[in-house]
């Protein structure tokens, strides 16, 4: 009965979810309302036809994001905690499950008014179930794994700017009227093999807050930070332009934080040190570094780069489809309590 619990039951709320609530949802014409109304407003002069294009990809992700998480859910119980991190079988299992529910829902789709089934939709339901599959047997190391997790980056920051936008206009309005300073900050990170891109962040300090001191990591009630910034950085909505980069491909979703070339650790004592001094620093970019991470999620965000590192590590050598999701999600639930600036336990 506990395993029941533990890991059928999601697996079954899941498709409960994705039929008909689910799939209600992201087909009713309130999302065609959505884009078609505020795409203008974004994009001025942007032509309908494209605006059309732009709600079918967002169903088509939906499509594929649903089916790959349904096939981690369904492996996930196949396995029920057992040592062994990968079996065809269960894998098989799962995408038997998966396939042809699949089938069913554009099926069913048919005798709802004003709907219908399309085997396109299948196939992309299909290949979202391989691609999650295909992701936790190569454990995201292999190539085909890394052009999956780049694939489900793509399609989920795509999803997540467009959802996000009404909150890009109003974190933006609250930062310029503060003290009419610029909107967005832009920072200098080391990315994957050490190459330096640009990141993108709503601005949370002050004006000019590096002028004297240079790039000093912040600290707990920092003067620096200004009052809606401390929202922000709590919810960590300042974090939301990174989307782009993550569409890009400078980071991913979860990773080794992005750090800056020159930043400096500032100790109790009132010294600094070069993070790139700090043991473990060269081996996080092995991988593209992320949104959120192991490291964010379970260590207080005054933890001493050291220890940081050693879980960034942790993640390198661990890393798989599943713990990606569960980063993910534990993420959502920090910025739902609005713990990303705790100095205690955030999860």
């Amino acid at each position: 009965m506990i395993k029941i619990i533990k890991y059928w039951i999601p697996a079954i709320l899941w498709m409960a979810f994705m039929f008909p609530v689910g799939n209600k949802t992201f087909s009713s014409p309130w999302l065609y309302q959505f884009i078609y109304r505020l795409g203008p407003k974004i994009f001025p002069g942007i032509g309908f036809d494209t605006l059309g294009m732009i709600y079918i990809v967002i169903r088509k992700t939906m499509h594929f994001i649903e089916y790959a998480i349904l096939a981690y859910l369904l492996y996930r119980a196949f396995r029920e905690d057992r040592t062994r991190r990968w079996n065809f079988r269960w894998a098989a299992q799962a995408a038997a499950i998966a396939v042809p529910f699949g089938f069913l829902d554009e099926y069913l789709q048919s005798f709802v008014p004003n709907r219908r089934g399309s085997p396109l939709d299948w196939g992309i339901d299909s290949f979202g179930v391989l691609a999650a599959l295909t992701v936790l047997g190569t454990n995201g190391k292999g190539e085909w794994g890394l052009r999956l997790k780049r694939l489900f980056d793509i399609a989920l920051s795509s999803f997540g700017i467009l959802l996000s936008s009404p909150l890009w206009l109003l974190f933006g309005f609250l930062v310029w009227i503060q003290d009419r300073g610029p909107v967005f900050y832009t920072q200098e990170r080391v990315g994957k093999d050490g190459r330096v891109f640009r990141a993108f962040k709503f601005r949370s300090m002050v004006k000019d807050a590096e002028k004297e001191a240079g790039p000093v990591q912040a600290v707990a009630n920092d003067p620096r930070v200004t009052k809606v910034g401390r929202i922000m950085r709590a919810t960590a909505m300042d974090e939301l332009p990174q989307l782009w980069n993550i569409f890009k491909g400078d980071m991913s979703f979860v990773g080794p934080r992005a750090l800056r070339p020159a930043e400096k650790e500032v100790h109790g004592d009132g010294s600094s040190l070069a993070i790139s001094e700090i043991p473990g620093y060269e081996e996080r970019h092995r991988v593209r570094p992320g949104l959120t991470g192991l490291a964010q999620v379970y260590l207080p965000g005054d933890a001493p780069r050291i220890k940081k590192f050693e879980y960034d590590l942790r993640y390198i050598e661990t890393r798989s489809f599943g713990l990606d999701l569960k980063t993910i999600f534990l993420s959502f639930w920090i910025t739902f309590r609005g713990k990303w600036e705790s100095r205690e336990k955030k999860v």
